[in-house]
């Protein structure tokens, strides 16, 4: 387009000099008489310089931005944590069912993966018993997540002054007293958050869990939870690692089975009649280390107080078989659930992957 142009204004065309790289075209405008330097070469490279200084200047604004908005989200989960740690517990779980209404009313994705999950795992209610279990679910979420302030920040005698009765120990003692390291499991169910600094106390443990992307957050979520003696391990291979060297020092291990693996880390099992895809981590320890497992939770009470849980898994869950293990353990957890399915996390998306492949639309 630029030499079209020039093509119809041209007066006269100088000889370009030895360098070879310019061409004078002089150009004639009506009252004057210019002479237009043109150099392609260079006039692209400094076009070429120009866009990456602008792509460099705009990462930067955007690194500068996401900084500034993720140490203000830092800030207000730290605030968050310490008005949930300060204030009378009552009082904490009162707001937090509140705000579980108000997030029901604006009919949230949370809201319809809940829904989702809940007919799925029990279509035999009656659709008003599903909302129903469904609205109390979504209360109990956010009661769940004041609960991390005093989890975190409270000294773990404190915390454990909160605990009213212990149900089921005997079954931990006994997998101890094996002697062959134990496997705690630890459904999405009740305050969870709790049985940390109560294993803690008492016993050596490692934990698995999943690191956030944030790393302002898992920095928190390490000091938090690594404050009481538990030792906090990626869910990656180090981490498995860890967890096998735990378990052959005899000691105990935390993980939550009820997490989605990826697709190479899982298979198939009915999970409340529906195939959901399994960890089959678990039964690789189990079978690796001949060792024990328990399962564990800490429920919610009407009086503020917590009352944890340990029962015995199936016995499945030791079978060579992976189909049958995996099965046993979903059951295992099964059976949790059914002991207060409205403070099991039916926010997670549990059968988000289907046997063929495919991603489960929930909303």
């Amino acid at each position: 387009m630029f030499d079209s142009w020039c093509r119809h204004q041209i007066y006269d065309v100088k000889a370009p000099p030895s360098r070879g790289a310019l061409t004078y075209k002089s150009l004639w405008f009506p009252n004057h008489r210019y002479t237009l330097e043109v150099n392609r070469q260079e006039f692209c490279l400094q076009k070429m310089t120009s866009v990456t200084r602008d792509r460099a200047s705009a990462d930067r604004k955007e690194s500068v931005l996401r900084g500034m908005a993720n140490t203000v989200v830092m800030f207000a989960f730290r605030a968050l944590l310490f008005v949930c740690a300060s204030l009378p517990q009552g009082m904490v779980r009162f707001f937090a069912a509140c705000v579980g209404w108000l997030a029901w009313r604006f009919n949230t994705r949370s809201r319809k993966i809940t829904e989702r999950n809940i007919a799925i795992a029990f279509p035999e209610l009656p659709i008003s018993e599903q909302r129903k279990l469904a609205r109390a679910s979504f209360r109990e979420l956010y009661r769940c997540v004041a609960d991390i302030g005093p989890s975190w920040l409270w000294s773990a005698e404190r915390s454990l002054d909160c605990v009213s009765s212990i149900v089921g120990e005997e079954h931990l003692h006994a997998a101890v007293a094996e002697d062959r390291g134990v496997i705690v499991l630890l459904p999405h169910l009740g305050s969870w958050e709790l049985l940390g600094p109560y294993l803690a106390t008492q016993y050596a443990v490692t934990t698995l869990y999943k690191e956030p992307k944030n790393s302002a957050l898992n920095d928190i979520i390490l000091r938090s939870r690594q404050r009481h003696g538990n030792v906090l391990v990626p869910a990656n291979k180090c981490g498995v690692r860890a967890l096998l060297k735990a378990l052959k020092s005899r000691e105990l291990i935390v993980i939550l089975p009820d997490q989605v693996p990826s697709i190479d880390g899982g298979e198939f099992a009915l999970f409340f009649g529906e195939p959901a895809l399994t960890m089959t981590l678990v039964s690789k320890l189990i079978n690796r280390n001949s060792s024990k497992a328990v399962v564990a939770y800490a429920l919610r009470q009407p009086d503020h107080s917590y009352q944890i849980v340990f029962r015995p898994v199936d016995e499945g869950i030791y079978s060579v078989d992976c189909s049958t293990a995996l099965r046993a353990l979903n059951k295992s957890i099964e059976q949790c659930v059914l002991d207060r399915p409205e403070q099991y996390q039916w926010e997670y998306k549990r059968y988000k992957y289907l046997p063929d492949g495919s991603r489960r639309k929930y909303y």
